[in-house]
C-alpha cells in the first residue's frame, strides 16, 4: 500500500471532516476524488477544496445524518440535495456526492496519510472530468485543462482509459470546444497556483485540445513528481 498526505490547505478540511465521517462510514467506503487526489499523488497545482465520493447506496442510507455530522463539525453554509452536500469549514470548502463509477478502475492501493481513506483511481476522476463535467456539462475550467495536461505528463495510461469514455466524433467536438477558449483559459474558475509547469498556462486551452484529441503522446516527458508517497 502506498499512502499519500493530502497538501494544505485540503489537509485541514479532512482533518475538521474525517472523524465525523468515520462515524458514518468504513474508511474504505470514502473516496478521496477529484482535484484533492490528484494534488495529492502529484504535487502539481494547489487543491483549495476537498472532494469526497461515497456509493450511492451508503449515501442514501446515511440520510440526514451526513449534514448533522458535518455541522456538528464546525462546517458552515451546508447545502445538500439530492446525491450530494456541500459546505465550507475556516480552511475551505468540502463536497461530498454519491458517484456510480464510468470506469471498472477498482479502488487501487493508493491511500491518503491520516485516516486511512483511499484515493480515487486517477482514471476514474479524469473520466469524468472529460465525459461529465466537460463533455455532458459544458463546465469548462482551467484546473480540469491543467490536470488533463498533467496527467499526459505522469500518467499517459490513466488518461488513455478516461479518453476511451468518449467516441471519436465526441473527442473533436470536446477538443473544438476547448481549444477556442484560446490564451483566457487559464482564467476560467478558480486561480491557478502553485503550478508546477507555469509555461503550459498561455497555452493550456490549446495543449488541452491536442490531448484530447490524439491522446497523452501529445506532452513532452518532464521529470517525475515531486510527492512524497510512504509505502
Amino acid at each position: 500500500m502506498t499512502s499519500f498526505a493530502i497538501p494544505p490547505p485540503a489537509d485541514a478540511i479532512l482533518e475538521r471532516l474525517g472523524p465525523s465521517l468515520l462515524k458514518l462510514w468504513n474508511r474504505d467506503d470514502v473516496l478521496i476524488g477529484e482535484g484533492t487526489a490528484l494534488a495529492a499523488r502529484w504535487r502539481h497545482r494547489r487543491s483549495t477544496d476537498i472532494d469526497l465520493c461515497v456509493a450511492p447506496d451508503l449515501f442514501r442510507r446515511a440520510g440526514e445524518d451526513v449534514r448533522t455530522l458535518a455541522i456538528e463539525a464546525g462546517a458552515g453554509s451546508v447545502r445538500s440535495a439530492m446525491g450530494w452536500l456541500n459546505g465550507v469549514f475556516p480552511e475551505g470548502e468540502f463536497s461530498i456526492s454519491m458517484t456510480e463509477p464510468l470506469l471498472d478502475a477498482g479502488t487501487g492501493t493508493e491511500r491518503e496519510t491520516r485516516f486511512g481513506l483511499p484515493l480515487e483511481p486517477v482514471a476514474e476522476i479524469l473520466a469524468r472530468k472529460l465525459f461529465l463535467r466537460m463533455y455532458g456539462n459544458g463546465d469548462f475550467v482551467s484546473r480540469d485543462f491543467y490536470d488533463l495536461c498533467t496527467a499526459a505528463e505522469r500518467d499517459g495510461a490513466s488518461l488513455e482509459r478516461a479518453l476511451s469514455t468518449l467516441s471519436s466524433d465526441q473527442r473533436d467536438d470536446l477538443a473544438r470546444e476547448t481549444s477556442s477558449y484560446g490564451r483566457s483559459a487559464d482564467e476560467l474558475g478558480r486561480p491557478l497556483t502553485d503550478v508546477h509547469r507555469p509555461e503550459w498556462l498561455p497555452r493550456i486551452a490549446s495543449l488541452t485540445a491536442r490531448i484530447v484529441e490524439n491522446g497523452a503522446g501529445r506532452m513532452p516527458a518532464a521529470a517525475p513528481p515531486d510527492a512524497s508517497p510512504r509505502s
